[in-house]
């Protein structure tokens, strides 16, 4: 039990190198993989889905944790420029609270039962596509980056993928998650303004990530 849901928890490991080799954008503190109710650390398949589907989303956070960070980087390479296919109309210029890469309380989920898919009962080889959510609690307050057109309806945004590994008898027990055919995702960034769901936006960025998620 966790928070009066059921949960399976599971070990997260955030990589910092995407699946072609490239410096990612969402990277990990140095301290190795996150456990679930280690050192306050979130990392679970939640049975509170959408569409009444249970255990279908991962979630992720080190908001409640004293020692461990989550690594969020803009590099002004990867922020979207204007005439590019995931540019804005109209234009809006990237405008982070930081260029670089610095580590900072964060949660990560993906919402696949949005979609009515389920991250559990994937067959082994078998992705899907599903909205990803990274938030941040930046030194200016919070921002998030969302490659999650699904969720949030913004056009120029992508989806990610998610990909499972291996099953056995209660389904799938790894996955990895990844930008949209191992590419770049787009996601738009919103900052303290905007946080809540309000009418912030500061800009776009190319994305890089390689996520690994295993049971337990």
């Amino acid at each position: 039990m966790g928070g009066g849901l059921c949960i399976i928890p599971v070990t997260t490991i955030i990589s910092d190198t995407d699946s072609n080799g490239l410096t990612v954008d969402i990277g990990s503190d140095g301290q190795g993989a996150y456990l679930h109710n280690v050192a306050g650390v979130t990392s679970l398949l939640t049975s509170n889905g959408y569409n009444g589907v249970a255990y279908g989303d991962w979630q992720f956070s080190t908001l409640s944790s004293t020692t461990r960070t989550v690594g969020l980087g803009f590099d002004q390479n990867d922020a979207v420029q204007p005439g590019d296919p995931h540019a804005q109309n109209p234009f809006v210029p990237a405008n982070p609270p930081y260029w670089g890469m610095f580590a900072y309380p964060g949660h990560i989920e993906v919402k696949c039962t949005l979609l009515n898919r389920n991250m559990l009962a994937m067959a082994a080889g078998s992705s899907f596509t599903c909205p990803l959510i990274d938030k941040s609690e930046t030194a200016s307050g919070e921002y998030r980056l969302e490659p999650a057109i699904s969720f949030t309806g913004y056009p120029e945004t992508t989806d990610v993928q998610v990909r499972c590994n291996t099953v056995d008898s209660n389904g799938c027990n790894d996955w990895f998650i990844d930008p949209i055919n191992l590419g770049e995702a787009a996601g738009r960034l919103t900052g303290p303004a905007s946080c809540k769901r309000c009418s912030g936006d500061d800009g776009d960025f190319y994305m890089r990530f390689h996520i690994h998620i295993t049971r337990p």
